[in-house]
């Protein structure tokens, strides 16, 4: 009988995602088209009662980084009518601080009802634990790719945390600057509103420029995780956990704001209080790791996993040093901020290239022949040690 997996097994699954379907991205056909085969690979372990949870989404993360800077700068026009008009400007620029501000740690997105969206969904699937439940654990993978961006070239992502904390700076002070401006201030409070206009617009310019890039095929980003979770569910399906319910959730719209994981704790949220959530990112090199500190993309909100599943990895770790899989800080923005950020419990697994970073992180690199199969059976394998490790307690 196959091993599910083995690194063989879980390549096949990477290969049809990424290879046969392509790029995903967030509410276009391909994306359903990768909901289409994780159903079929579901149905053929034996899981055929899967739920589909339908919600909107924009398909592009150039809408949550754009939006806050367009805002403000059609908020300084409105200076043109008074001092109003420059009061309103300036809770525009504010508001927008705080969209990208959420953003940035996987939040809420408070311009996300005017963006155009798409309909896509989650996929839920369940397997109970053989005997009584005493835990239930999430594993979380997304199904969408992100666009090829500038931003993230090897030269240039290493300046991407300090350029989000910049633009969010530069919101926040021309909002000041013009709410200062419509109480009376002068010259001063007019200088920093022009400086920080000119910034946003050069903002808006180089964010333009940064989606000219198309989708990538998201072999590691995160076709890697899909089938992670396809491949534990077929190990699980046949051999099930004693004390421990197992959800697997493929999320949509990660990389336009984290929306299938809101989606999923509005509607769950309160079943699931008291779950562990378990994040698979990019394992697709040979460095696997569990993320003690995320960066998020701004110095103002970093993230961490909560203290319970920083142990629960911890001790895998200790019971499983064959596997090589330790922890560390990573920049990196993805679910687990979501999750923690309404008070969840979360960790995440993550591939780490030879910088340090994530390896061809929204790149078009991020495709087969940069995949290390590997790294996908050590990732699923320590996720099973996890799982066998909580079902222990």
């Amino acid at each position: 009988m196959d091993d599910p997996l083995a690194a063989s097994s879980l390549y096949a699954h990477v290969r049809a995602l990424a290879g046969e379907i392509g790029p995903r991205p967030t509410g276009h056909p391909p994306e359903a088209a990768a909901r289409t085969y994780i159903r079929r690979v579901l149905g053929e372990i034996g899981l055929d009662d899967v739920e589909e949870m339908p919600l909107r989404a924009w398909d592009t993360w150039g809408y949550t980084i754009a939006a806050p800077a367009l805002l403000a700068v059609v908020g300084n026009g409105l200076g043109r009518l008074g001092r109003w008009g420059r009061l309103l400007g300036g809770l525009a620029a504010l508001t927008g601080a705080y969209h990208l501000w959420q953003a940035a740690q996987g939040g809420r997105q408070l311009l996300a009802p005017f963006f155009p969206k798409r309909p896509t969904a989650n996929l839920i699937a369940r397997l109970p634990a053989r005997r009584e439940r005493r835990h239930t654990v999430v594993l979380v993978g997304h199904t969408d790719t992100n666009k090829h961006r500038f931003t993230f070239a090897p030269g240039v992502k290493k300046m991407l945390v300090a350029s989000v904390t910049a633009a969010e700076a530069t919101l926040l002070l021309n909002g000041l600057a013009q709410i200062a401006r419509s109480l009376g201030a002068g010259r001063r409070a007019e200088a920093v509103r022009k400086g920080t206009l000119a910034a946003l617009g050069a903002m808006l310019l180089y964010l333009l420029n940064d989606e000219r890039g198309g989708y990538i095929a998201g072999a590691a980003d995160n076709a890697s995780a899909v089938a992670c979770l396809l491949g534990l569910a077929a190990h699980l399906r046949r051999d099930p956990l004693a004390h421990t319910e197992v959800w697997l959730a493929f999320t949509a719209a990660e990389e336009v704001g984290c929306l299938g994981m809101h989606a999923l704790l509005d509607a769950y949220g309160e079943r699931l209080r008291d779950g562990w959530f378990l994040d698979f990112e990019m394992v697709s090199t040979r460095r696997i790791a569990y993320v003690t500190r995320h960066s998020s993309l701004s110095y103002l909100s970093g993230y961490a996993p909560d203290p319970e599943s920083l142990a629960w990895a911890e001790e895998t770790s200790r019971r499983h040093p064959e596997l090589g899989v330790t922890g560390r800080e990573v920049v990196i923005v993805e679910e687990v901020g979501s999750l923690r950020g309404r008070g969840f419990r979360g960790l995440c697994l993550v591939g780490v290239g030879e910088d340090g970073w994530l390896a061809n992180w929204h790149r078009h690199a991020d495709d087969l022949g940069h995949l290390e199969p590997e790294g996908l059976e050590r990732a699923a394998r320590f996720a099973l040690a996890m799982l066998h490790t909580l079902d222990e307690k």
